[in-house]
């Protein structure tokens, strides 16, 4: 079946016209492997034998290339029984004289019958036979021969002297077979698949086979293959597809195939100079095998045309050669400093036992870390561990490997621990490895293990670097803010020797562990460097593994330091960066640490949210015992939200008995005291708060920033009627503050008032109201303005309460919290409004403002606002800020204007936050 060869035809019919009519012509039939040249043959001799034309036919193999003559004697087989002084070439010894003798009786067999000798393959001919035909080609120009050769394109340096010759003779042509186009592919599938299914897939054959004739055959018989298991008329490359690259590979030569092999290994990295540097071998050479590659058709652009070609390639070799490519690849790439890719040839050998390749992994491992690709950091890992030869070497590739996989598989833990400890029992690991090993061990509830190194490390000789220090620093105060159980208040992880000097200032890790650590100890300081210190961590601090632990420190440091706003803008921003990166475990911390954010600024729904995304993305199992901290949030928000249902539900979920050994139990037992208060349990709920005060002295983490259970006990000591006690308590947790007003401080404010009488009611409110404002506290500011509203209501000042109580409604119903009464109660003036939801009637809804408060109002505008809508008279508004009544007036008749509204009553919520503290006042 000729496709595409008409004018090629052409020229071999006329060749053997002019050979009848006695001119001798030589026909060179130049093409790639599997390009038709045999086809062409055929057809050709044929034809010629059908006119009366003696044919003489042979084909050359690498076989027979040390058999002298051995092409030659082919040749002669093909002669006529009867012909005159052929004989002799039965005989295997045959010489020079022999041969000639035989070239003379054939030309003489011409004048007979016009002759037709046929070589194909003639770049495999041997030596004598190739001389042989030389000769006779020189002697046929007159004669009624036509001698008709095919050569392989990449294939004739073998015989480059005798081709030379042939192409000077005046009778020699060449024909060069070109690859079938896109029309001569869709032409051979037409006869065997039909013209319609032909055109559809023409194009892609094409593309996969570069019109080689051998592979288009292939793929029609992969296309009758895929028609039983692919539906739809899809067809898929398989194995004829295969096995023909490999059959045109094996036929291409040496050259070829070695050079197809190198490109199959390196793949996508493979250039001229790659594979002549790992073969060995010159770039010119390298380059003629690319070319063959090429034009064969397996080859464009320096790549193969599809996957199963190389793939073809690369699994014919065998494991040693394989291996032996491989590691010479890798070391190859180990000069251009590409780890990955040596990584990838040392894994795909799959015995690699030199100590540079363990190295090697190792890098490649932490670049593929570095760009979030923990799969090939794992495998890196994986093959590393399984061929290094030394333990400590061994014992830090383990732990490497589960920091690895913890990324996104936080049980990854159980599979590695018992050999890590061993590997620590050992003293295999060092104090870095060995604090690490501790974080993992500790999150994941493996307390007597972390107890045993936190005693081997205290014991340990004091660190010499101050790298080492500098880990023990961190640990030391990364156990007393998280596990303060196991590092009692006042003792040191591993003192530094008293006789080297101080070391330079501390890392980032170590800051952002001192900075949680001092603010759980002793509390915030005035002058807010525990804020900017944090900021700076977390500008400076990008996030990886190591990272993660000090940015969600120096988050935490700003919430509870009531800096909301700030903290949030960071959350959000490395929350969609971890998002991006798909690192689970980071995106747990810290949608938990985005959901605490929203807990404290009153968004409960949010708070939800968030909380919910922390537990979801790495499971309970993986939260390990710090699950108290998302767990207690949830059972936080579900009862402010007045959804029991939900919060039982959280509550009988299991908390790992490690838990209440951590900070993070005394969040969830927080929340469960707060549940049990909500739903008048107040003895459980005394319980859990005075547990809570247990734990938090007795850790000497007293810190009411983090968690203020003598405002908790407080609330349920009034709650039980004990006035006395929730006074002694509220006083102590503002003695606590000092001069520093946070919510804790606002909230003690509020709980005092309930305690007073309704002229020091009024003033602890309004001041609690400012606190609670100024730092966002906006849940709790809903309580304390509920009970202003009480208060006023008390006092007989009717409008003012029913205009408080009206926005603390509001208020409470954007934070997604049941709303107080319609009609602010006095029957108990003494106990403060815990919102509820048999509290849940609701007020009519104000219209929001149509303009934005902070985009139209000056700071000073704003500040009479806020009072204002706080139910100050325009009196007290001015001696609280210095200015005259008629400023006053001024301010709000602007306020008025400027937001569109008609009373004080409809000013905006959003005012509330944007108050600043007044000073501090004297009782």
């Amino acid at each position: 079946m000729l496709v595409e060869r008409e004018s090629e035809t052409r020229f071999l019919e006329t060749a053997f016209s002019e050979c009848v009519q006695g001119h001798g012509r030589i026909a060179l039939i130049s093409g790639a492997v599997a390009s038709g040249k045999t086809e062409l043959l055929r057809s050709f001799t044929d034809a010629c034998a059908s006119d009366g034309g003696l044919v003489l036919s042979a084909t050359a193999s690498t076989a027979d290339r040390e058999d002298a003559y051995g092409v030659v004697r082919q040749l002669l087989d093909c002669v006529p029984a009867d012909a005159p002084g052929l004989d002799e070439f039965a005989v295997q010894d045959v010489g020079p004289d022999t041969a000639r003798a035989a070239a003379t009786a054939l030309l003489d067999l011409s004048a007979t019958a016009p002759l037709v000798i046929v070589v194909d393959d003639v770049h495999f001919t041997d030596r004598a036979s190739m001389e042989w035909l030389l000769r006779l080609a020189n002697r046929i120009r007159s004669e009624r021969i036509v001698l008709t050769l095919a050569e392989s394109a990449s294939n004739w340096p073998t015989h480059a002297g005798c081709r030379i010759e042939l192409v000077r003779q005046a009778h020699f042509r060449r024909i060069r077979l070109a690859p079938l186009s896109i029309g001569g592919v869709c032409e051979v599938l037409s006869r065997h698949l039909g013209p319609e299914a032909a055109r559809s897939i023409a194009a892609e054959v094409h593309r996969t086979t570069g019109g080689n004739q051998l592979l288009v055959r292939a793929l029609v018989e992969d296309y009758f293959d895929s028609l039983d298991h692919v539906g739809g008329g899809a067809w898929e490359v398989g194995e004829s597809y295969r096995q023909a690259v490999l059959t045109c590979l094996h036929r291409s030569g040496p050259e070829v195939l070695e050079a197809a092999r190198a490109m199959a290994v390196l793949d996508a990295t493979g250039s001229v100079s790659r594979i002549a540097q790992l073969l060995d071998r010159d770039p010119h050479a390298v380059t003629r095998a690319l070319q063959g590659l090429d034009t064969v058709g397996l080859v464009a652009d320096g790549r193969f045309r599809h996957p199963h070609a190389r793939s073809a390639v690369y699994d014919d070799l065998d494991t040693g050669d394989l291996a032996d490519l491989h590691t010479r690849a890798a070391r190859l790439m180990c000069k251009d400093g590409h780890f990955s890719e040596v990584a990838e040839h040392l894994v795909s050998a799959r015995c690699v036992n030199a100590d540079w390749a363990v190295a090697e992994l190792r890098r490649a491992a932490e670049e593929a870390l570095a760009e979030d690709d923990e799969k090939s950091a794992v495998r890196y890992l994986e093959f590393a561990l399984s061929v290094c030869g030394d333990p400590e070497e061994s014992a830090a590739l383990r732990l490497r490997l589960l920091r690895a996989e913890r990324r996104n598989d936080l049980e990854a833990v159980d599979r590695h621990w018992q050999q890590l400890m061993r590997a620590h029992h050992a003293g295999l690991l060092d104090a870095s490895q060995l604090t690490a090993l501790l974080r993992v061990g500790m999150w994941h509830g493996r307390m007597r293990d972390g107890a045993e190194i936190i005693d081997h490390l205290a014991a340990a000789t004091p660190p010499r670097s101050e790298h080492a220090e500098a880990v023990l620093t961190s640990t030391q105060h990364w156990l007393r803010h998280a596990f303060p159980h196991f590092l009692p208040h006042g003792a040191e992880l591993a003192p530094r020797d008293a006789d080297r000097p101080t070391a330079r200032p501390p890392g980032r890790k170590t800051q952002a562990a001192t900075l949680l650590s001092v603010l759980f100890t002793e509390g915030p300081e005035e002058d807010e460097r525990c804020s900017r210190v944090a900021e700076q961590i977390l500008q400076s601090t990008p996030l990886s593994d190591d990272s993660i632990e000090p940015v969600a420190s120096a988050l935490q440091a700003l919430i509870f330091t009531d800096h909301l706003p700030l903290a949030a803008r960071w959350c959000d921003e490395l929350l969609a960066e971890a998002a991006t990166r798909k690192v689970a475990w980071w995106q747990a911390i810290l949608a938990g640490c985005r959901a605490e954010i929203s807990l404290r600024g009153g968004e409960l729904a949010e708070a939800e949210r968030y909380a919910a995304r922390a537990l979801s993305l790495i499971g309970m199992s993986g939260w390990g015992v710090v699950v108290g901290a998302p767990l207690g949030m949830l059972l936080r928000v579900s009862t402010a939200m007045g959804d029991f249902d939900s919060a039982r539900a959280y509550l009988r979920k299991p908390v790992p008995e490690g838990t209440f050994q951590t900070r993070y139990g005394l969040q969830f037992l927080q929340a469960r005291g707060h549940f049990y208060l909500a739903t008048d349990r107040l003895q459980a709920a005394l319980d859990d708060f005075r547990y809570c005060a247990e734990l938090m002295t007795s850790w000497g983490i007293d810190a009411p920033a983090f968690l203020p259970w003598r405002n908790d006990l407080a609330e349920v000591h009034l709650r039980m009627g004990d006035k006395q006690t929730a006074r002694r308590y509220a006083e102590e947790q503002l003695a606590l503050d000092g001069t520093r007003r946070g919510r804790a401080h606002g909230t003690a404010l509020r709980l005092l008032a309930a305690t007073s009488g309704v002229r020091d009611r009024l003033r602890l409110l309004q001041e609690a109201v400012e606190v609670l404002q100024a730092c966002g506290a906006r849940l709790q500011l809903a309580q304390a303005l509920h009970d202003l509203g009480r208060a006023h209501q008390a006092a007989g000042e009717v409008g003012k309460a029913r205009m408080i109580s009206r926005r603390a409604a509001r208020l409470a119903r954007e934070c997604g919290a049941p709303q107080p009464p319609a009609q602010p109660a006095a029957a108990k003036e003494e106990e403060p409004a815990v919102l509820l939801p048999s509290d849940a009637d609701r007020w009519p809804v104000t219209p929001p403002a149509p303009v934005k408060a902070t985009d139209v109002l000056t700071l000073s505008e704003r500040k009479v606002a806020a009072l204002a809508s706080l139910g100050y008279t325009n009196r007290e508004i001015s001696a609280k800020l210095f200015i005259t009544v008629s400023t006053v007036e001024q301010h709000l008749t602007k306020v008025f204007r400027k937001l569109k509204v008609k009373s004080r009553t409809d000013l905006p919520v959003e005012l509330e936050l944007e108050l600043e503290l007044a000073p501090p006042s004297v009782r």
